[in-house]
């Protein structure tokens, strides 16, 4: 409804969606998904998998500064997950405007697009490769910032559980949880 025409704008959300559904049924909700999903695999796929490999390296990195393994953790996995937020977002990026394009173009009988290659095209034709990438700082802006606090978090809270499992010298094991570092 953000993005409305001036005689929709006004109207509520149920009267919206049941538009929507008279216009295009329950097709027209989920507009852009098939975008949205062919992009956010591959997109997870690179981020996971730059998460480790920079992982990897990071613990690597910060090893010589002789920190506890709780705060090494954190940093290392601090490090991916931020780095890792801005090279998927070279994926995802253009998923998320094709996808974006799709969902705000109205009904069926007012579409401008056929498709998210419809859209690519197009795209491609009047602003060229980077307006795919429209809003890309933005993302990265938000997403790697998030996504090092997240993984810090995560990375840090395992080794001090895991930490926590070894003093308490198989205590965990007794009680129905298994633990293998």
């Amino acid at each position: 409804m953000q993005v409305a025409s001036k005689d929709t704008a006004e109207r509520s959300a149920s009267s919206v969606v049941k538009g929507l559904l008279k216009k295009d049924g329950i097709r027209g909700l989920y507009k852009g998904f098939a975008t949205v999903l062919t992009g956010t695999i591959p997109a997870r796929i690179v981020f996971l998998t730059f998460l480790e490999t920079t992982k990897e390296a990071s613990f690597k990195m910060v090893k010589p500064f002789k920190l506890s393994e709780t705060s090494q953790a954190a940093i290392a996995n601090g490090i991916a997950g931020m780095l890792s937020a801005v090279v998927s977002q070279v994926v995802y990026t253009p998923i998320d405007v094709i996808s974006q394009k799709l969902m705000v173009q109205g009904y069926s009988g007012h579409a401008q697009y056929s498709g998210g290659l419809d859209v690519a095209r197009k795209l491609i034709r009047s602003e060229g490769f980077r307006g795919l990438y429209r809003g890309f700082t933005l993302s990265v802006i938000t997403y790697s910032p998030s996504s090092a606090v997240w993984w810090a978090t995560y990375g840090s809270s395992q080794r001090f559980l895991w930490s926590l499992a070894r003093s308490c010298n198989g205590l965990f094991i007794l009680k129905g949880y298994s633990y293998t570092a």
